[in-house]
């Protein structure tokens, strides 16, 4: 069998930038900081969402409880994410390492690959801190656990599309908070366009709309089910801003 030591030296280069962009991340307060900020949101709106659900006993834990705790989070993703993204290229930029980076061993993909999986385990950490609640859940009876892991596996593609966004701006930006803006921006009018269409009259412009809306593909996941034209969907998605993303890096090589 013969071994591919190439791929080996790519995967292992790729490691060490994912390892610095870690590094980065837990080695200063801000992971710890917007952790926080994070999980004290969505304990409080766990908390009122319980107080709600005690108020009304028609209603399933999963549309009193789950579903908004959810639907929360993802709104939340779009404040914390922009300041996850932010320093991704512009630091780069900032401490005038970006070119060193560029005439590394390391390929563009790999630069992006290492930056993205840097970013993503920053907000795979706070989706793990979410999990005390659907656990609180379980100890008083809830079971309707399909439901819980469908709308995590939404949420987790959700993070993905926000956060290949966020590098794209951090790529063609010099200014961190310039950038935190635009991202945050971007994403609110991702999150207009969706609820817009559910305000439409032409059927067919409405669902054109909402196709290209990312909370419309979101809620099949909510909703329990599993979509493989949402999989298609963010896949693209994410792919095409880190294609865009490549060629901001290409042209810097000119």
């Amino acid at each position: 069998m013969r071994i591919n030591f190439a791929r080996f030296a790519r995967i292992a280069r790729i490691y060490c930038l994912y390892k610095k962009e870690i590094n980065a991340y837990f080695f200063s307060p801000t992971a710890y900081l917007l952790s926080a900020f994070f999980i004290f949101l969505m304990g409080w709106i766990f908390f009122h969402s319980l107080l709600i659900s005690k108020e009304n006993y028609s209603v399933s834990l999963t549309s009193a409880i789950i579903r908004p705790i959810f639907g929360n989070m993802n709104f939340l993703f779009l404040i914390v994410i922009p300041l996850i993204t932010m320093r991704l290229f512009t630091e780069e930029k900032r401490d005038h390492t970006i070119d060193l980076l560029l005439a590394s061993k390391l390929t563009h993909l790999d630069i992006i690959l290492g930056k993205f999986l840097g970013g993503f385990t920053v907000i795979f950490f706070m989706m793990l801190l979410t999990m005390i609640f659907p656990l609180i859940l379980a100890i008083a009876g809830y079971t309707d656990w399909p439901v819980i892991i469908t709308t995590y596996i939404g949420s987790i593609l959700n993070a993905m599309c926000f956060l290949s966004i966020g590098i794209f701006i951090s790529s063609i930006t010099e200014n961190q908070i310039v950038c935190a803006l635009i991202t945050f921006c971007i994403l609110i009018f991702l999150l207009i366009i969706s609820q817009s269409a559910n305000v439409m009259t032409n059927f067919m412009l409405s669902q054109i709309i909402s196709y290209f809306g990312v909370s419309s593909h979101l809620a099949t996941f909510t909703n329990g089910t599993i979509d493989l034209s949402a999989f298609i969907y963010y896949g693209t998605f994410v792919g095409f801003f880190l294609f865009l993303t490549h060629k901001v890096l290409d042209s810097r090589s000119w």
